[in-house]
Formats: structure tokens, sequence, C-alpha cells
């Protein structure tokens, strides 16, 4: 059990994807960093960043589909950051943001299947990164005028995509209302509910250990649960923690590196479209490139201590990771208690 369980962790996948959403990920995080350079506002870097995660929706579909989706998708981590941010006025508020969008996010992306993955994920991580930070109330809407840029660069390069990709389009699927979507899948609700509830416990327990960038606990209990059972959480527990681990040492070479503005957003770029491969094939590997990716672009902004970072950053994700291992059984007990009341009636 023990030997399957670690060929299971070091398993390298080889999907079949195009090697275009690769080439399109780059392009739209280039874009973005180096609008921020040339324009001298590195804010737009940094924020215009977090809104080319809506490009990893991207997926073969037909040309008013398609925009229709992440126009939804880019419009919903738009507003979330902006909450996010707001909520910063009245710490209190955090948990319950944080929260809320989470539910939402769970409860709309588990009753669309077709963009189950990557889900909510990156919808809770742009929440939490918004309530990490400490921004005027009169500077908000601007921090997210950044942040659609990165949104727009992102429906740009999909277009692109779309007419350069000769892969056979889809068969569209028939249109199915809400209600009926929740009596194919009647646990949606208190599914969403436990991941939201998490969540909050997730955002109060970094702000009251005042965790520096406190967003690293969360977004990885968000990272467990998103798993497609526990089985698979267990694994994701583990490869996050040991590739986090390689990660920072990586992220400590290039952090000491005297490197211009210039290179550090290149290989913030070339960090990004490596953990984009990776992610698929084998999640530990891309945890080696996550870090110090995540830690140049806090860095873009923030000239922070770096010890204090690379301490920090272990000890959210450790802490993250395993509280959300510990969720992930808990909800999976309850829902199959649910599930088997839900059946017997």
């Amino acid at each position: 059990m023990e030997q399957s369980f670690f060929k299971e962790l070091i398993h390298y996948n080889r999907p079949k994807e195009s090697p275009f959403r690769l080439l399109g990920a780059g392009l739209c995080m280039i874009s973005v960093l180096f609008t921020g350079y040339l324009t001298h506002q590195l804010a737009i870097s940094s924020f215009g960043s977090l809104g080319i995660f809506t490009f990893l929706y991207y997926q073969r579909l037909p040309l008013k589909q398609l925009i229709m989706r992440l126009s939804i998708v880019g419009s919903f981590l738009t507003v979330a950051n902006f909450l996010g941010m707001l909520s910063t006025h009245a710490a209190w508020t955090a948990p319950i943001v944080v929260a809320i969008v989470g539910f939402l996010g769970r409860f709309f992306f588990r009753l669309y299947g077709g963009i189950a993955k990557p889900g909510p994920f990156f919808i809770v991580m742009v929440t939490a990164m918004g309530a990490s930070t400490k921004i005027p109330l009169t500077r908000i809407p601007v921090m997210s005028g950044y942040f659609f840029i990165g949104v727009l660069f992102s429906l740009l390069v999909a277009t692109i995509l779309h007419f350069v990709e000769n892969k056979p389009l889809p068969a569209i699927e028939a249109r199915k209302t809400v209600k009926s979507r929740i009596d194919d899948d009647p646990a949606v609700v208190i599914d969403s509910l436990l991941y939201s509830g998490f969540l909050f416990f997730a955002v109060y327990l970094s702000m009251s250990l005042q965790l520096k960038n406190p967003y690293w606990l969360v977004v990885s209990c968000a990272s467990i649960l998103q798993a497609d059972n526990l089985r698979a959480m267990a694994h994701r527990n583990v490869q996050r923690i040991f590739g986090t681990i390689i990660g920072l040492a990586i992220a400590a070479f290039l952090l000491y590196l005297p490197l211009s503005i210039f290179e550090t957003l290149l290989i913030i770029t070339v960090l990004f479209v490596t953990v984009e491969y990776f992610v698929k094939r084998n999640y530990a590997i891309a945890q080696f490139f996550t870090t110090p990716m995540a830690l140049m672009l806090s860095m873009l902004v923030r000239q922070q201590y770096l010890y204090s970072l690379i301490q920090f950053r272990f000890l959210g994700i450790v802490l993250g990771s395993l509280l959300g291992l510990l969720a992930g059984w808990l909800m999976s007990t309850s829902l199959e208690f649910y599930n088997r009341k839900f059946h017997s009636n």
C-alpha cells in the first residue's frame, strides 16, 4: 500500500494538450509584465499578472462561447479581488468575504463541470491576496483597473489562439437550467457550504497567527481541496510541501542574484510557463517553480526582507496544506453520510 502511494506521488503524467496553450499563457504573462515595465508602473505587472489567470480557463470552444466563458470568469476574478482589497479596511470582514466568494465559486464551478478544472481555486486565490494587501480606499479602483488589464490580455490572446489552433471544435452541449443541474448534483450546496466554512477558518487562522502574506495559508488550503478525492488530496499535500522546500531553495538563489527588473520579468515569464507545463504532469515538480515565481512577483512592488518571505511562505504552505487535508477528510466523511441518507430516502 505504502509503495503504491509513493509510486503515485512520483508518477509523471503525459496529458495530450496543444502546445499553443502554453504559448498563449506565456504571451499573456509577458504582455502584462512588460506593459507595467514600459509604463514605469510595476503595479500593473503585479496586479495584471493576477488577471491573466483568466486565460487558464481557456478551452477549445466556439468563439462566442469561449469569450462568454472567459468574460464571466474574468469579471468574477476582478470583483473577487476588489472585494478582498475592500475587506482590509474592516479586517473582521475578510474571513466572511473569502467564505462567500469561495461558496459562490465552488457552487458555480461544480454545477458547470466543463470548467471544474481549475475551478474556484484562482477565484479564492485572488480574493485572499486582495485581503492581504493594505491599499488606500482611493487606490483600490485603480488597482482593480490594473487587474482588469490582465483579463483583457487574456481575452485577446484567447481570441488569437482560437483562430491559430486547428483542433476540431467539440460538440455544443444542450443547455440545462440551474435547477436541473442542482437536481443532478444535490450535494453541491452542502459541499459548497463545507468548502466555504473551511476557507473562513483558514483566513481566521492566518490572521490570528499574524503571518506575513497570510494568503499563502488560505491558498494552500484551497489547493488541497481542489483535488478530486481524498487520496488525491493526500498526494497533493505531500507534493506541495516537498515541492515548496525545493522551490524555496531555488527562490533563495534567484532572489540573491543581482537581477535587473527586465531580467526579473523574463524569469517570471519562464517560471509561469514552466509551472503550467508541469502542473498537469507532476504537481510536486510544478511547485519547484511556483514558489520562486510567487516570491519574485511579491518583491516587484514590495521590497520585503527575503528571509522573512521564505520563512512565512514555508510556514503558511505547511499549515495550509495540513488544514486542507483535514478539511478534505471531514468533507468526504460528511458528504458520504449525506449521500447515504439522501439515497436511502
